[in-house]
């Protein structure tokens, strides 16, 4: 896509959360400002009558190496099959029943998530309860009796008391993709299961537990509880996608989640994590990590601005090199990628599992990602041409890679769903929580690089290097060949970028140079306070 920019600056619910809870917590990191911190940890892959799943039990026991190594020493897993209702709903007992009052709790679930018709008519705005699905689920008696409902969850956060809850749910209820999924793509899966009327509920005759019995009270308090935090994966209208991230199957919630307590998501330094910051940080490193395909909802209520997380000292997932994984539609093309794996020096690696980062169709000339997207249409029937995208790519990874090391920049896409049609209007609005001075500048589907700030031509006197804090650098464009995925990075910076902008000047108009690209990184590296990247897919007309 060509980017025509009609305009370089101006100014510019979140989702019902899944149990309408308000987020008021008070904590501190300093030891002894609060209580010990305690958590069950819950992650489900072995469905046995439901689709499985293959990254929430590696999204569990992320979470659970985070947080000991945080220090938090009563913590207790329930995976797969020991995820029962029965053993969760005692554990949480049990966790309670040990805990101090000023202590913090943590639940955490990974798996499928679903809805259910209302139990009670007339308490939800949509008619719909939200469930999550446990291993053993099944629709017919007695298995559908392994799952938790919005109003169990409600009635063990309120058995909690005034303890501090953080409740976090890498899963889904409802929605629809941002974006459809190419069949040419082999998808990891989504954790999302659609169920039918029950026709013989167990959980509506059998006895409740006694943790529900002494606490399932009227739901209308909820969002009234002033001492939870809930995390949720995604807001209203979109479908969570399991993705490859460091090897393995994951959900990008708990991942960033876990990335960001350890110290990522400490944006000042100042050795606590605040909710202000850890909404940013998960809200961008989500949707970088999904390229715009899952935004996760973080409510922070009342006075609760200042409240804070434990983080870890040091990184329990290393940086290394972020690598790239490529495949090829024919043998034919294994030639060329095996030339691609040596030109770039390991960072390139061959896969034939159909998950590979990059996926190209030879005969199409189509070049495809791990999540359905065509990231270059109809214009990769060479190896050059798809060289390109590689080039542009393994870029971009390791711009994903330096960007979680910085502080964010929020990015937002208007149209936000869809791939954009030729001709079509869009805007993407960049938006810092500091002033500063910045470049702007494009990576196209076939990784042609365009600087659109400073632009010297449309604005002579440089006007638009500088950034207002809290004022969004809007970008004004039109979808234009070639057709895919654009980037549109932005880097903020204290002091002017002279070198940064001279090399983004050099290689205006031509496609990103292997050979330059490592000088563009370090320049970046050494000047950027901020980094923001936001992806814009488009298709021809029709």
């Amino acid at each position: 896509m060509t980017l025509h920019l009609k305009a370089a600056l101006g100014l510019a619910s979140l989702r019902r959360l899944v149990f309408a809870i308000a987020l008021p917590l008070l904590l501190a990191p300093q030891a002894g400002a609060a209580g010990e911190w305690r958590a069950l940890v819950i992650g489900i892959d072995a469905y046995e009558h439901v689709s499985p799943l293959r990254g929430a039990v590696n999204d569990a026991r992320d979470i659970a190496g985070t947080l000991q190594a945080a220090g938090v020493e009563d913590l207790e897993t329930l995976y797969d099959g020991a995820a029962t209702r029965e053993a969760i709903l005692t554990a949480w007992q049990g966790l309670i029943e040990r805990s101090a009052p000023d202590d913090v709790l943590v639940l955490s679930y990974a798996g499928h998530g679903a809805q259910e018709d209302e139990w009670v008519e007339g308490s939800e705005a949509d008619g719909l309860d939200e469930v999550f699905l446990l291993a053993g689920f099944d629709i017919s008696a007695p298995g559908n009796a392994e799952r938790l409902r919005d109003d169990d969850l409600a009635a063990m956060l309120r058995a909690a008391g005034e303890r501090s809850v953080l409740v976090l749910a890498d899963s889904c209820h409802s929605g629809t993709m941002t974006r459809s999924i190419d069949p040419r793509i082999v998808r990891l899966g989504t954790r999302l299961v659609g169920l039918p009327p029950f026709e013989n509920d167990v959980l509506r005759s059998q006895p409740s537990h006694p943790l529900l019995k002494r606490h399932s009270e009227d739901a209308s308090d909820l969002q009234e509880l002033p001492n939870v935090i809930y995390v949720g994966a995604t807001v209203d209208g979109q479908v969570i996608p399991e993705l490859m991230i460091a090897g393995e199957p994951r959900g990008a919630l708990s991942w960033s989640f876990a990335r960001g307590v350890e110290g990522r998501a400490d944006l000042d330094r100042d050795g606590g994590i605040s909710m202000e910051e850890l909404t940013l940080f998960l809200k961008e490193t989500v949707r970088v990590a999904t390229e715009g395909r899952q935004t996760p909802s973080l409510t922070v209520g009342g006075g609760t601005r200042a409240a804070v997380l434990p983080r870890v000292k040091d990184n329990i997932l290393e940086r290394g090199t972020a690598g790239l994984t490529i495949s090829a539609s024919t043998d034919i093309a294994l030639p060329v990628l095996k030339n691609l794996r040596e030109k770039h020096g390991g960072a390139v690696e061959i896969v034939n599992d159909g998950n590979a980062d990059l996926f190209w169709d030879v005969e199409e000339g189509d070049v495809l990602t791990k999540f359905g997207d065509i990231v270059l249409r109809n214009s990769a029937g060479n190896a050059d041409r798809f060289s390109q995208v590689v080039s542009k790519w393994l870029f971009l990874s390791e711009l994903y890679a330096l960007s979680r090391e910085r502080k964010p920049v929020e990015g937002t896409l208007r149209p936000a769903v869809g791939h954009i049609p030729e001709g079509s209007p869009l805007r993407v609005g960049l938006r810092s929580e500091e002033s500063g001075f910045m470049a702007v500048f494009a990576l196209e589907a076939d990784g042609t690089v365009r600087l659109l700030a400073p632009n010297r031509k449309a604005d002579p006197l440089g006007l638009d290097t500088k950034l207002e804090a809290d004022a969004p650098y809007v970008l004004n464009l039109r979808a234009a060949l070639p057709f895919g995925a654009d980037h549109i990075v932005l880097i903020r910076s204290r002091e002017t970028m002279p070198q940064l902008v001279g090399v983004l000047s050099a290689m205006e108009g031509r496609p990103l140079d292997p050979a330059l690209a490592p000088k563009l990184l370090s320049l970046i590296g050494n000047s950027a306070e901020a980094v923001g990247i936001t992806g814009v897919y488009t298709e021809p007309a029709g």
